[in-house]
């Protein structure tokens, strides 16, 4: 990865020489533009789709983030860095279906992943069948394995209305309860089919229900560990002190509170003078 650009890691946009835009120019292409990068040396080969993020790579050097080298099997665990990359442009389709399966079941504790997705996917142009991306979020980073993509194995999502789906994640184990209710639920399809045919789109509503309700009731009993987990957490338990360094509810004799003065009524201008109900003073004109 280029230095400097550590934060293009969110996203699948590559750098690439200002010969290469030089050559682009020239040709024929359609925007944005997209490219498919294959390692030959692998078999089978290899293959991904990126965007560009800007032509400024030296020549003869493309930098790509670290998730897509390790998808194309240039990076990983006792393997140095980088190799020979074919880069070639392409026009893909925008694509109107994807599927994901999270890599750990870690991504349970993500209360609205489809928003999250939602959000991650506007740094991504491609997707490709079969790669797995990188999920930002909250300081961590989640693995997804891109099941299917729809209507081909390679499409654009640029300013596409896609629908999301997701599997259960790898590694995670359904309540017995659940296991049945799908069980049961497979078993009844079965006896409709060999009753007659099932419309294939009522079969695959029902699955994905079934995979909807699985990541529901995972993420409800992730939640419940996390709850039991904290119980013995108790919110603003301390105890707090006036600003003055008095304790509420404890009088202070050392201090001497004022005197109380005795109300003195003003005297009136005006006396009353008799009963009749005449009045006796000093009158002033208006003027």
């Amino acid at each position: 990865m280029k230095e400097g650009k550590e934060d293009k890691e969110k996203g699948d946009k590559i750098i690439l020489p200002s010969s290469a835009f030089e050559k682009l120019a020239q040709m024929d292409i359609s925007y944005p533009m997209q490219f498919e990068l294959t390692n030959e040396s692998e078999y089978p080969v290899k293959r991904t789709h990126v965007g560009v993020l800007e032509f400024t790579a030296n020549e003869g050097q493309c930098f790509v983030p670290y998730w897509i080298m390790e998808n194309l099997n240039f990076a990983g665990p006792g393997k140095p860095e980088g190799g020979i990359i074919t880069v070639r442009n392409v026009t893909l389709p925008l694509a109107n279906f994807l599927k994901f399966r999270p890599q750990s079941v870690d991504f349970l504790d993500i209360s609205n992943p489809k928003a999250v997705l939602e959000s991650t996917l506007r740094n991504f142009s491609c997707m490709t069948k079969g790669e797995i991306i990188s999920l930002h979020y909250n300081g961590k980073i989640y693995k997804l394995e891109v099941v299917d993509v729809k209507p081909q194995d390679a499409c654009s999502i640029v300013e596409a209305d896609v629908k999301v789906d997701f599997e259960a994640p790898v590694g995670y184990k359904e309540p017995e309860k659940l296991r049945d209710e799908v069980v049961n639920s497979s078993a009844s399809i079965t006896h409709n089919t060999d009753a007659k045919k099932v419309d294939e789109e009522e079969i695959e509503k029902q699955r994905k229900a079934s995979n909807m309700k699985l990541l529901a009731e995972a993420r409800a009993a992730r939640e419940k560990q996390l709850r039991e987990q904290t119980a013995a957490y108790i919110p603003f338990a301390g105890k707090g002190t006036r600003v003055d360094g008095k304790v509420k509810g404890v009088e202070n004799h050392n201090e001497t509170s004022p005197t109380t003065q005795p109300r003195v009524p003003k005297k009136s201008k005006w006396s009353k003078k008799n009963t009749a109900g005449k009045w006796s003073g000093t009158g002033n004109t208006l003027s």
